[in-house]
């Protein structure tokens, strides 16, 4: 899954490919960009320990999540808080997972007089693997209500220029609804039908890999996204052995019970 950032706010952090925002709570001209280019490499620094630590899920085309937290002079985590949700609770549990792995971050520079930071920091995934896809992607969207000839022309488009690439599957259930309102009953089901096919052997690779790292890691969330990924699969069986599992290791569970009644309302189905 390719993550694409978003810039915020510090300019020496615009090139990286995530974002975070450091907000000086006492905000003076002079002392704010002292306290920039003091926390600079202190910054990159962050940003690379949670790109390296962060695995979204990637069952999701397009994923964006911000979280707020605080980080003492120890480099140890005083509060987090998500302020913007991705609307997907395993997407938004990845970005705080990757926060926990993070920690600690390392001491304040010395000449820092603050006591703690609070950084706004942004996660940002898709399974658009080029800018030209998703150029071809947006403009196919754009013409889907209003001139279905031009909004197949360039699905064709994205289709072309990622082709072989059999993560960009979604891209034939796009096809195939667009033929299908074009009258094109054979076109969409051959799509359909090729969508669902590559669709189930990435899901296959996916959970495999999945529970394999979930065996290493052995790790609450590592649990819960395992159960996610059977989930989607439609293996509920095994989701509620992987959310049994995600429970027994944590107090903080709540989350997880709620997903457990779902999975097993489905299983029971």
């Amino acid at each position: 899954m390719k993550r694409f950032g978003v810039f915020l706010a510090l300019g020496f952090l615009s090139a990286l490919p995530v974002s975070a925002d450091c907000t000086d709570q006492y905000y003076k001209p002079a002392v704010n960009r002292t306290l920039q280019n003091v926390f600079a490499p202190y910054m990159i620094s962050v940003k690379e320990n949670l790109q390296r630590n962060w695995h979204p899920p990637d069952v999701i085309q397009e994923g964006h999540v911000t979280i707020l937290f605080q980080i003492d002079r120890s480099g140890r985590i005083v509060s987090s808080k998500i302020v913007e949700s991705s609307g997907n609770e395993i997407f938004d549990e990845s970005a705080l997972d990757a926060l926990k792995k993070s920690e600690p971050f390392g001491k304040f520079p010395e000449q820092s007089p603050r006591e703690v930071i609070t950084i706004n920091y942004s996660f940002d995934s898709s399974l658009v693997s080029t800018d030209k896809m998703k150029e071809y992607m947006a403009q196919s969207d754009r013409y889907y209500y209003s001139n279905k000839d031009e909004a197949l022309k360039y699905i064709n488009l994205a289709i072309n220029e990622v082709s072989g690439d059999e993560k960009a599957y979604f891209l034939y259930e796009k096809r195939s609804k667009i033929k299908d309102a074009l009258g094109d009953k054979k076109g969409a089901e051959d799509d359909l039908a090729l969508y669902k096919d590559l669709k189930a052997k990435i899901d296959l690779k996916r959970v495999h890999a999945i529970k394999h790292q979930a065996e290493i890691e052995n790790t609450p969330f590592a649990y819960f996204y395992l159960a996610y990924s059977y989930e989607q699969i439609k293996d509920y069986e095994n989701a509620i052995h992987a959310i049994n599992k995600a429970i027994s290791m944590t107090e903080l569970n709540n989350q997880y019970k709620r997903y457990r009644t779902e999975l097993v309302k489905k299983y029971e189905i």
